[in-house]
């Protein structure tokens, strides 16, 4: 586990630098934009090509991580082939996925922005056409970062958004009018995170040489896997679609909160959650292909632990300061004070569900390890079912609240659903062990709260900038959380020092 948890500590770090240029990101469209029509066409746009391929680039990095990985310990001599089909395959799937949506834009467009009408669905069309080209860079690039993450290369993985993002700042900040310019941004983008991977990859022995030989058993067996984990992230990316969709039936900009609202609690899971099981798969399909269950229960209630100590307090904290760090984020330019509330309740709703999607994120992993990607597809389709039921029922009262709101709900129910599973597959999981140490987690949390609430108060009377009030704050909430932690014997607290003292020492060490 000590390997795994530096690697997760290495993911964690670097996923930080790269998700702060995404709030960026998200910064420079509200301060262009606010929540208008422009910034609903821009957000449907961005979302639509990455979304619908990212759920097969997705299933094919983990599939190849998968195969690979068996390949490597019981017929090394298939490895390279494999290698080489899989991305020969991938940029082939590419070019298709370009071609389809070009012929059936409009029609695509319409159907996951219901509202769209005029000229904001033209812009919208217009964007995503020009932004699609980037999924022939997504392909390939998924199959590298799969390959890095084999070698134990995280650094680059965790960077790999860096050039994304920059590309898309600049192009927003210099677009103005020129909407052209920020689907050509998109683009330019996914370019520079294609260049990236591969240069880090070609210092790591990478090579390729084209070959579309795929009649083979191996290339079945990845088949076998790619198809079921497709439709399960297909379904998962989906859902992200038509949350957005029954939102542009609501008021104006309301697919601009609920996106914003997302990029906020989604910052929590990429950093945390995300990187986590990046690090994390790795080593359960190395459990798996060599039997060890006994190591790979263990390893997944470690993981699990330690993720419920860093989304327990943070969701506990964005609930408590939703608005103001909304606020701080975004209330400049275009983005009213309007825009800020509508913002800080979808992020409260939202916050409610991060401890359990985070939960099924990593579980989730244990499935494709084992080579079980029926059952993880099957838990997807009854989320996006029941996602769109409690959307339907909770948006006549709450509105863009019941959006969030359902999409937690759904989380809850359909994790407690997975884990159900998971213990019926596999036997005793220790989810016993995992309950007593989110209850302290949670008390831990409590206690945070009890004492960051008054003294968010005190020191907001003493100071007019919601900066320093809420850096204070926050400061004060991680010292609390973290004596609370030591106080209870949170051992999970414990596994992180360690790996951050172990990176630190190999740093030096090399240094």
């Amino acid at each position: 586990m000590n390997k795994t948890a530096v690697h997760a500590v290495i993911m964690v770090l670097t996923t930080i630098l790269a998700k702060v240029l995404g709030f960026c990101r998200e910064l420079s469209l509200a301060f262009s934009y606010g929540a208008s029509n422009v910034s609903d066409a821009y957000v449907v746009a961005f979302t639509l090509p990455t979304i619908l391929f990212s759920g097969l680039g997705t299933a094919m990095l983990t599939s190849y991580i998968s195969v690979y990985t068996d390949l490597q310990q019981n017929h090394p001599s298939e490895e390279k082939p494999f290698h080489n089909q899989v991305i020969t395959m991938s940029f082939l799937l590419s070019m298709l996925f370009v071609a389809v949506f070009l012929a059936l834009r409009y029609p695509i467009v319409r159907l996951f922005a219901l509202g769209f009408t005029g000229e904001q669905l033209d812009l919208a069309v217009n964007l995503s056409s020009i932004m699609i080209a980037s999924l022939l860079f997504l392909g390939v690039g998924y199959i590298i970062q799969g390959y890095l993450q084999m070698k134990g290369r995280f650094f680059a993985v965790g960077m790999v958004s860096v050039p994304l993002n920059i590309a898309v700042i600049s192009t927003i900040l210099l677009a103005h009018t020129n909407y052209d310019l920020l689907g050509w941004g998109v683009v330019i983008g996914y370019a520079g995170e294609f260049i990236l991977v591969l240069l880090v990859a070609l210092r790591n022995e990478f090579s390729y040489r084209p070959d579309a030989a795929f009649r083979n058993r191996n290339i079945r067996r990845f088949l076998v896997m790619v198809l079921p984990i497709f439709l399960g992230k297909a379904i998962n990316s989906i859902n992200i679609l038509i949350d957005k969709s029954i939102a542009s039936l609501l008021t104006e900009g309301v697919v601009s909160v609920m996106n914003y609202g997302n990029r906020i609690t989604g910052f929590v899971t990429s950093v945390f959650v995300v990187s986590i099981t990046t690090a994390l798969f790795p080593q359960l399909s190395r459990l798996s292909a060599a039997s060890d269950t006994k190591q790979l229960k263990k390893t997944y209630r470690s993981s699990c632990g330690i993720i419920g100590l860093f989304v327990i307090p943070i969701a506990a904290g964005m609930m408590m300061f939703a608005k103001e760090f909304v606020q701080l984020l975004f209330f400049r330019g275009e983005f009213t004070a309007y825009d800020v509330q509508r913002t800080g309740e979808v992020v409260f709703f939202y916050s409610l569900g991060l401890l359990f999607y985070s939960l099924k994120e990593v579980t989730i992993n244990v499935y494709y390890a084992r080579q079980d990607a029926k059952t993880p597809t099957v838990n997807s389709a009854i989320t996006i079912l029941l996602n769109i039921v409690l959307n339907l029922l909770l948006m006549q009262k709450m509105e863009h609240k019941g959006l969030a709101l359902a999409t937690a709900l759904s989380s809850l129910i359909t994790t407690v659903m997975l884990l159900v599973q998971l213990q019926r597959k596999m036997g005793h999981m220790g989810y016993r062990y995992l309950a007593g140490t989110y209850l302290k987690m949670l008390l831990a949390a409590g206690v945070m709260a009890a004492v960051t609430l008054p003294f968010y108060r005190w020191i907001s009377g003493l100071t007019d900038s919601l900066l320093l009030g809420l850096l204070a704050a926050v400061l004060v909430a991680m010292a609390v959380y973290f004596i609370a932690c030591l106080l209870l014997r949170v051992k999970e607290l414990g596994y992180v020092v360690v790996a951050i003292m172990e990176r630190l020492r190999r740093k030096k060490a090399a240094g």
